[in-house]
């Protein structure tokens, strides 16, 4: 007669690897990190929702806001000139990094395609990062500071004291308060930044598109080797 306990203690044996496997399953999140609960993923900032009652704000809070803005990229477009371009910025405390509008017909032609300014100390580096449509990558040499510089968000929202609320509106996905200052110029004030995202200058409109906040690191406003993608 055959003796069937040494397959059955291999059997049990099994299972029992198979109940502990099943017990320590992990998941994993959208960041690389695994965990055995997908509740205790962290949450991502799309799944961050942002607060959308503006119920008692001043304007003297929303223009505050702007203080908690240390980076921020996005495309910068002047809507009142539609044969120009978006261009690309990047903003990290004191330092911009600004991409130009150049030539794209001719392969090896540019000897600079961006900017990157020093708030701080006023000066400005031009560097040509395409392999594609540089003469040569890396550093261009110094440029003309003012030439170059276009006003970010900060910059238009910086000083202001006081303005006056116009209305209240949507830029894409973003809440903003209208607001007029005592020279006129109308600020669209993204309500959980406090820095606007069009400003209304006469017939001036500039945008600022796509926009990241907080999210640019120090790579983001140095020269990078690339290939511009038309």
């Amino acid at each position: 007669m055959v003796n069937r306990t040494p397959l059955l203690l291999i059997i049990l044996g099994l299972l029992t690897v198979l109940f502990v496997t099943s017990c320590a399953t992990k998941y994993v999140c959208t960041d690389g990190s695994t965990v055995s609960d997908p509740d205790l993923c962290p949450k991502t900032t799309e799944e961050i929702k942002e607060p959308v009652s503006n119920q008692g704000l001043s304007i003297e809070e929303l223009l505050m806001k702007s203080r908690n803005v240390e980076s921020m990229s996005y495309d910068y477009k002047r809507v009142d000139k539609p044969l120009e371009k978006p261009v690309d910025v990047w903003i990290k405390k004191l330092i911009i990094k600004q991409r130009l509008n150049v030539q794209t017909e001719v392969l090896n032609k540019n000897t600079m395609d961006a900017v990157i300014f020093d708030t701080g100390a006023t000066t400005a580096q031009a560097i040509c990062e395409s392999k594609k449509y540089c003469i040569k990558t890396g550093d261009a040499g110094p440029v003309d500071y003012d030439q170059y510089y276009v006003k970010t968000p900060l910059d238009w929202i910086d000083g202001v004291a006081s303005a006056e609320k116009i209305s209240e509106a949507k830029i894409g996905t973003r809440n903003v308060w209208q607001l007029r200052t005592p020279e006129g110029v109308s600020l669209w004030v993204d309500t959980y930044y406090g820095v606007p995202l069009r400003v209304d200058v006469g017939n001036e409109r500039h945008e600022f598109q796509n926009v990241l906040f907080n999210g640019v690191q120090e790579k983001d406003v140095q020269f990078a080797e690339r290939d511009l993608i038309q």
